[in-house]
């Protein structure tokens, strides 16, 4: 769910907040016009009822108290006084005046307006009714002149009678039976100035004004003020809440990601490292265990993952970081020899070191774990370099030490030889003193062509074709010495840069020493193929083999098993594999023949 929300915009939030709060809005406006229209109609019936109110009750007052037009006295002012003082005294009612067209205050209910004006923008208000029938009724908020109080006012003409309260309070004769000639008379005219007088009373408009305490308007306004006021402010804080909220999970989305992140780039540096490693948790059990712990070890991280070490990692490693646990931080280095799961013992160099927190207390050991066994073996092929270097600059020194004596020595010989008869025993000694002579001179040669840097002559040349006439060299020797022979050179392009002459005596020496190891017959099986940018050429014998004692120094000058040998064969044959930056390696098991790996550089074009 955390995911899911994280996943969201935050602008779908902000424009989901937006709408909800147009929405609120539109809705708080109309609530708030409705309430105001609700209450402003209200206050206009009120206003209504009151002017209705005093109209009727004048009237009423009018009727009860004149019986003859000689008792009216034109008193219905004073009756309009009466109601309207009763009225005032009604809740919410700030004031109710009576007057006429030009703005004469003619009765209210405050006595200090009567005989008044009224103030000018309520005479410009009253125009309005100018036009209008009776009964129809203005209104308008108001803020009184000199006063601090929000009025309501409504607004309507007047009329002090009816048409029916004048027919029927049309001036009769008081007595009984038919009036004489002079009374009737006086009648007449009496009604008629009771007409005259009704139509100036209807023409003239008077007004009734009413004003009225709004407070409950505004009371019911500002509630719904602060309604919306809450409401919107409620809705703010959602939404901030919301959007923080949204931020909130985006973070921990964000944290969660670089998390991953952080994991894979840390499995990935782990898994990379170009040495082992093998960790261990405060319990003591497998925590980490990357690719090169399992080559070097034999052991997949599923099965040593969660385990203890004692179970699934050789005796001296869970010693080692049973030490490392108990020193400290360390780290401690350790070299050993371990047999691997190929049977290949290899030279490991370990560095364990304890793991500890911020407050010093232990939390796991770590043991890296890294395979020297080819840099020992690089040492040791320093060593006899440099081995065979000082030997090849003293053997240097030695052959042109040696040389001048046996010339002098061949010299005297052949000297000597010729003073004995062919037949003298003492002529064949000579001779043999010549012969001899000549082997040692050769095997000087020898000794200084190994010794002194050799030149060579590279072109573009055929492996096959160097290995076919090599072959057909020693062709006469392999059917004497009843072996055969057979190849399978590779279809595909085998040629070399190589110096044609240097590679024909390599193979060539090859081709004897597996002769002279098949004294009694057997196969010489030669083939070549391709290898990862390289053209390699195995020479394989079922002859004697060689002993394992002289084969970790079988390319050491002057090291060899037979005889007559001088020990120097495949030792330039080495030297001259090494010059073309190539490769010879020998495998043989003593009684079980011998197999001589020769690997050299495939040609290429120079751009």
């Amino acid at each position: 769910m955390k995911v899911r929300l994280a996943n969201v915009s935050p602008w779908i939030l902000a424009a989901a907040c937006s709408l909800l709060a147009i929405i609120i809005g539109v809705f708080a406006t109309t609530n708030y016009r409705r309430e105001k229209q609700l209450m402003t109609e209200v206050l206009l019936q009120k206003g209504i009822t009151i002017i209705r109110f005093v109209n009727a009750a004048s009237r009423a007052k009018f009727r009860e108290n004149n019986h003859s037009f000689e008792d009216a006295g034109w008193r219905w002012t004073e009756y309009v006084q009466q109601v309207i003082e009763q009225t005032a005294e009604q809740p919410g009612i700030h004031f109710v005046l009576f007057a006429d067209r030009q703005g004469n205050v003619l009765a209210g209910s405050e006595n200090k307006n009567i005989g008044g004006k009224l103030p000018p923008q309520t005479t410009a208000f009253l125009k309005e009714l100018e036009g209008q029938p009776p009964g129809n009724a203005i209104f308008r908020f108001n803020l009184l002149d000199g006063d601090d109080r929000d009025g309501f006012q409504v607004a309507a003409i007047y009329a002090p009678l009816s048409p029916r309260d004048a027919m029927e309070r049309m001036p009769m004769h008081q007595g009984w039976g038919m009036p004489m000639m002079g009374q009737r008379r006086g009648l007449q005219q009496g009604s008629q100035k009771w007409r005259d007088e009704l139509e100036r009373l209807q023409a003239e408009k008077y007004i009734l004004l009413v004003e009225l305490d709004p407070e409950q308007l505004n009371t019911a306004v500002k509630r719904q003020l602060l309604q919306i006021i809450i409401l919107s402010v409620v809705l703010l804080l959602v939404g901030i809440g919301g959007w923080l909220s949204l931020l909130t999970l985006q973070g921990y989305k964000g944290s969660q990601t670089r998390l991953r992140r952080m994991r894979a780039f840390t499995d990935l540096l782990v898994s990379s490292l170009p040495v082992g490693l093998v960790a261990t948790d405060n319990a003591g059990n497998i925590q980490i265990f990357n690719l090169v712990a399992e080559e070097i070890l034999g052991i997949t991280e599923s099965q040593a993952v969660g385990c203890d070490p004692a179970t699934v990692l050789p005796a001296q490693l869970v010693e080692i970081i049973g030490q490392s646990a108990t020193r400290g931080k360390g780290p401690y280095r350790h070299e050993l020899s371990l047999r691997g799961a190929e049977g290949r013992i290899r030279s490991l160099l370990l560095a364990a070191l304890s793991i500890v927190d911020s407050e010093d207390r232990h939390v796991g050991t770590m043991l890296l774990i890294q395979d020297v066994s080819e840099v020992k073996k690089l040492e040791e092929e320093l060593k006899r370099s440099e081995r065979l270097a000082a030997l090849g600059e003293m053997a240097a020194g030695v052959a042109h030490e040696l040389r001048n004596p046996l010339s002098s020595i061949k010299g005297l010989a052949v000297l000597l030889k010729s003073r004995f008869a062919d037949t003298s025993p003492d002529r064949e000694a000579a001779d043999i003193l010549v012969r001899e002579v000549e082997r040692l001179n050769r095997s000087i040669s020898e000794l200084l062509d190994y010794a002194r840097p050799g030149g060579l002559e590279k072109k573009k040349i055929s492996l096959s074709e160097v290995l076919q006439k090599a072959i057909s060299l020693i062709r006469v020797d392999t059917d004497a010495a009843g072996v055969s022979i057979s190849t399978a050179f590779t279809a595909e392009p085998d040629f070399v840069h190589a110096d044609q002459d240097k590679l024909n005596g390599v193979f060539l020496n090859l081709f004897l020493n597996a002769l002279q190891a098949m004294q009694e017959g057997g196969e010489l099986n030669i083939a070549t193929s391709l290898e990862e940018k390289s053209v390699v050429c195995l020479v394989e014998d079922t002859g004697c083999g060689i002993d394992a004692r002289l084969l970790a120094r079988v390319f050491d000058p002057y090291v060899t098993s037979k005889s007559d040998g001088t020990g120097l064969g495949l030792a330039m044959s080495a030297k001259i594999i090494e010059e073309h930056e190539g490769k010879i390696e020998i495998k043989s098991v003593s009684g079980h023949g011998t197999t001589v790996k020769v690997s050299l550089p495939q040609w290429r074009a120079v751009p």
